[in-house]
């Protein structure tokens, strides 16, 4: 149900975060995929409903804080978290990382807050305000208060970016349509090539290098204003159509990531 066309079966549907370091400000997270939080979330009615129409595997082994340590690091060294939206499957871990302060687009801090105590219909957009720590707002920052700095000219149709640390190294780019505020982060990897961590502003990137969007039925539920998702999937995949030595990474398409691991 990802990729209109595609053949209808049950498939693996990853859910990746990314791993960054700065030089001043240390390690960093863009979102955090699921965590053992997520399933005391979903325990009760209405939210249950959210694991049960996406079952949840989550081996030991793949727990995000499992994966930190063995590369030798702990919850308490990633200072920063940008949070792309508050789906469950992106923010699940928010909690597991008590001093990281949050980075996301305004927009979405109030929709998601806006949707305390009306449980139903959080479950029903795919959101878990449980998941939010306490003291969330006091750790929270919104990427629209960093200044604006243009994006490369062949970035086109995206023009602009917030410069999350005031020197350039990260650019949050707002990708409008999947939720009520997108935010996907402009950034150069190790070796210096160009990537842009695009969330769910598309599902797999074949398909929308191929224009195919998601079914209509995934379309209405997974997407906060149909017309913008639209409009930036097919920016999305024209720029990667014109520009492969950027590398577009979205948060569920293994193949990008494999792609990206290979140089490719």
């Amino acid at each position: 149900m990802a990729a209109r066309g595609a053949r209808l079966a049950r498939v693996d549907f990853p859910s990746y975060c990314g791993l960054l370091q700065h030089p001043q400000h240390g390690w960093m997270l863009y979102d955090t995929g699921y965590s053992e939080q997520f399933f005391g979330a979903t325990e009760r009615l209405p939210e249950r409903l959210y694991r049960s129409m996406l079952p949840v595997q989550l081996p030991a082994e793949d727990c995000l804080l499992t994966q930190l340590a063995a590369r030798g690091l702990s919850a308490d060294d990633i200072g920063h978290i940008i949070v792309s939206h508050y789906h469950g499957d992106h923010v699940a871990g928010l909690r597991d990382f008590p001093r990281a302060r949050y980075i996301a687009l305004r927009a979405d801090s109030e929709a998601l807050l806006g949707l305390r105590g009306k449980r139903w219909r959080a479950t029903l957009g795919g959101q878990l305000p449980g998941l939010l720590p306490e003291d969330f707002l006091t750790r929270l920052q919104h990427a629209d208060d960093c200044p604006t700095r243009p994006l490369p000219a062949w970035m086109a149709p995206f023009e602009s970016g917030l410069d999350l640390f005031a020197d350039g190294s990260l650019l949050g780019v707002p990708l409008p349509g999947h939720s009520t505020g997108q935010l996907g982060l402009y950034i150069a990897d190790a070796d210096g090539r160009p990537v842009l961590l695009a969330a769910d502003a598309c599902y797999s990137l074949p398909a929308c290098r191929e224009g195919r969007l998601p079914p209509a039925p995934t379309l209405w539920f997974s997407s906060a204003d149909h017309q913008a998702y639209r409009r930036t999937f097919a920016a999305l995949g024209a720029l990667s159509l014109r520009e492969p030595a950027l590398a577009i990474l979205p948060s569920h398409c293994s193949a990008a990531r494999e792609d990206f691991q290979h140089g490719t």
